[in-house]
């Protein structure tokens, strides 16, 4: 086995970040830990400071003490403002215009200035939402979208606990990736694993310095603070704007989480395939059977191999893969020959994956020579044309498990904490968005996304597709496979 360095810059940016809006550029602020003593939390319309920190020694306060701070929030029974209670969604629009509007009403302005720094300087954010969506796609639309007032997007992440104790995360994607966030998410799956911090009946368990504490009658309970805002008549008509521009946005979003539990990792491995190419190549079948063509194909690669590395972009559309999936569609081909070219595809893939997580992608290269070019005025047709480019399919995988001898003896990827591991939005109007992730042995998840306004692409059309080549190409496999002649056995002497 080769152990490499990675980069943890990432890490670094998770808590206690906030993506600040510029008229011309945003900024990321990192804040320091002396002024980031607190979490902010949404709940029904209501904004609170919650504080994490005693204020007189400065110890981290303890779950138990803390459940009691969240069951007076849930227990709040004040109506808040409908426009204030919008103010969330501002961090949803335009950069630009937000940038203003926070400006104007916000760092300006002598009441909600103060509120904002709450905000913005919170190690994180939690949402305590109503009920959790019982069907998987609307219950990862609702960790995306929300109501427009329980999402603050610019920090760098929100917690979103449904009533039923069932969760998600909102994340801000410019401090970091997903495999970074999905690390962090699995400390927490780890602990619930456990039973590290509560009982069978869903309470905290308290500690037994907790338990002596209360002997002595030294608990220490902070209640939350809410924040309140003025909002005046020229505050509420950008705020009305801004919900009314979310609204049609969540409404447009087509989201579909296809499980699929026929069969994992294992037939792609028993094909002599890598399964992340094996998922690619099923892509390129499906889409061409979706759409008709071909189209430039982007698929996340880590690059944390160097210092404050990010991705690179793996075009998973080849000449390999179209020569397989023209194969699959031609009735004449052969399965031999179609697992001939698949295996071709497969290899293709791998170096090309190999290439962009070592610093041989194009992307990032055309990219920097873009900025110069833009930066230094010299016209490139060239780039122009190449960055103009639409990605009609964007792919992304995120890792199930990365603490590896951190679970439970005997858990399974399968026994708890089953879920498609995220999702994102389309970034062509016209195209698709497929995060994925390999699920144990025994399955697949793809989030797909698409805009229910553009009359070519459908979600749940395309995650039926996707579904249907993993099975064409398993059939193809095994009929192919039987076929293969037997290794001959040497005899041991």
């Amino acid at each position: 086995m080769c152990i490499r360095d990675r980069c943890m810059d990432q890490y670094e940016h998770i808590f206690s970040s906030t993506r600040i809006p510029g008229l011309d550029q945003d900024t990321l602020v990192k804040y320091d830990a002396a002024d980031s003593r607190h979490i902010v939390v949404f709940s029904k319309g209501r904004i609170y400071r919650v504080q994490c920190y005693s204020k007189s020694t400065g110890r981290l306060l303890s779950p138990w003490e803390l459940e009691a701070t969240f069951n007076s929030i849930i227990s709040d029974e004040s109506v808040a403002d409908p426009t204030e209670a919008r103010i969330p969604v501002l961090t949803s629009i335009d950069r630009t215009e937000w940038a203003r509007i926070r400006e104007n009403h916000f760092v300006s302005h002598p009441i909600n200035a103060s509120p904002l720094e709450v905000i913005e300087t919170a190690v994180f954010a939690l949402s305590l939402d109503g009920p959790t969506p019982q069907v998987y796609s609307d219950e990862g639309k609702n960790y995306l979208c929300g109501d427009g007032t329980n999402r603050w997007s610019d920090k760098s992440f929100t917690v979103c606990i449904g009533e039923e104790g069932r969760g998600g995360i909102h994340v801000e994607h410019s401090f970091g990736d997903a495999p970074t966030v999905a690390h962090m998410l699995e400390y927490g799956n780890v602990a619930d694993e456990k039973r590290e911090f509560y009982g069978e009946d869903g309470n905290i368990r308290a500690s037994p310095e907790d338990i002596r504490k209360s002997k002595q009658g030294t608990i220490r309970i902070y209640p939350p603070e809410r924040l309140s805002f003025q909002v005046d008549s020229n505050l509420a008509h950008a705020i009305q704007k801004a919900h009314a521009t979310h609204t049609a946005a969540t409404a447009d979003m087509d989201i579909h989480i296809e499980e699929f539990a026929k069969y994992g990792k294992r037939i792609a491995k028993g094909a002599k395939c890598s399964p992340d190419a094996w998922v690619q190549i099923a892509f390129q079948l499906a889409y061409f059977r979706d759409q008709g063509r071909f189209e430039q194909t982007y698929e996340a690669s880590m690059t944390r191999l160097f210092r404050a590395g990010r991705t690179e972009t793996i075009r998973s559309a080849s000449n390999q893969s179209a020569a397989f999936v023209h194969a699959m569609q031609d009735p004449n081909t052969t399965p031999t020959e179609r697992l001939a070219l698949l295996r071709k595809a497969s290899d293709r893939h791998t170096h090309y994956s190999h290439d962009a997580m070592t610093g041989k992608g194009v992307d990032r290269h055309l990219f920097a020579m873009y900025v110069v070019s833009a930066g230094k005025n010299i016209p490139s047709e060239f780039l122009n044309k190449v960055l103009s480019r639409k990605w009609k399919l964007s792919t992304s995988q995120v890792p199930t498990r990365q603490l590896v001898g951190q679970h439970p003896e005997g858990k399974t990827p399968s026994d708890e904490f089953r879920t498609s591991n995220g999702g994102f939005g389309p970034v062509a109007d016209d195209g698709y968005g497929v995060l994925y992730c390999i699920w144990g042995e025994d399955r697949f998840f793809f989030t797909c996304s698409s805009k229910k306004s553009c009359p070519t692409t459908d979600s749940v059309r395309f995650g039926g597709a996707i579904a249907q080549a993993l099975l064409d190409m398993e059939t193809m496999c095994n009929t192919a496979l039987a076929l293969e002649p037997a290794k001959p056995v040497k005899k041991i002497k």
